[in-house]
């Protein structure tokens, strides 16, 4: 088996974070199997092979394994409550070039505009929700000429927005957040008011930021607070 790398040696600590947290209730967190094509094989290939020249400065991002993932929640210990989680959440991440030979996701899209279908061609997901269909995904807008790829958060029926954040900058929030169903929106020009579109996920991320820091005390989280701060209080694109 190959040296994993110094990164790659980071995730899996995330996975065993989530392992060994006696507050968190981890139903699977796997990572897939170890690949043999390193930064510079994979990003030599998408150059030749599919004309997409990346920024090298994106290689020590990159993970070869075939996929890591985690399902999760935080259980409630209110019996009384309806639900009999606090909050939960998911992730199932490919690296750069799994998501770009993944292909296009036109197929999200029913009944396009031009502008839609032209947006979608592009997009490439990278990280996603498919054990518990919440149907979220985290995607890269590949187009030519463009070394860094934007990053679009496709909520379902709460629509798709681009993120304010880059491909090493999503890591590094995806291994503080854990993949909390709906975190990408701290991201993004909506707001997380209560009683708006987004409430649930506002609550969501609002618990998190108050469980997470106990949970995972070597996480710094006052970054993320001051985004749930600006997305409230009648925020406006």
């Amino acid at each position: 088996m190959s040296e994993l790398t110094a990164y790659e040696t980071t995730w899996l600590g995330v996975l065993e974070e989530l392992r060994s947290c006696p507050g968190i209730r981890l139903e699977s967190a796997d990572q897939g199997q170890l690949g043999d094509a390193d930064a510079d094989r994979a990003f030599g290939e998408l150059a030749d092979r599919d004309g997409i020249v990346l920024d090298p400065s994106l290689k020590p991002y990159h993970l070869r394994f075939s996929g890591l993932a985690a399902v999760w929640d935080v259980p409630d210990p209110n019996p009384d409550y309806d639900e009999d989680c606090l909050i939960a959440g998911e992730f199932y991440l490919d690296n750069i070039h799994r998501a770009v030979q993944s292909g296009p996701l036109v197929e999200r899209l029913y009944d396009p505009t031009p502008e839609e279908l032209q947006l979608y061609s592009g997009f490439r997901c990278f990280d996603g929700t498919p054990h518990a269909g919440v149907g979220h995904l985290s995607m890269l807008r590949i187009q030519p000429g463009v070394a860094n790829p934007e990053l679009w958060f496709d909520a379902t029926t709460k629509g798709y927005h681009r993120m304010d954040l880059d491909f090493p900058g999503y890591l590094e929030a995806l291994r503080i957040t854990k993949g909390t169903y709906g975190w990408q929106f701290l991201f993004t020009d909506v707001s997380l008011d209560d009683d708006g579109e987004h409430e649930v996920c506002g609550r969501f991320v609002e618990i998190m930021l108050e469980v997470f820091p106990t949970l995972f005390p070597d996480h710094d989280y006052a970054p993320l607070r001051a985004r749930l701060a600006e997305r409230r209080c009648g925020f406006q694109a």
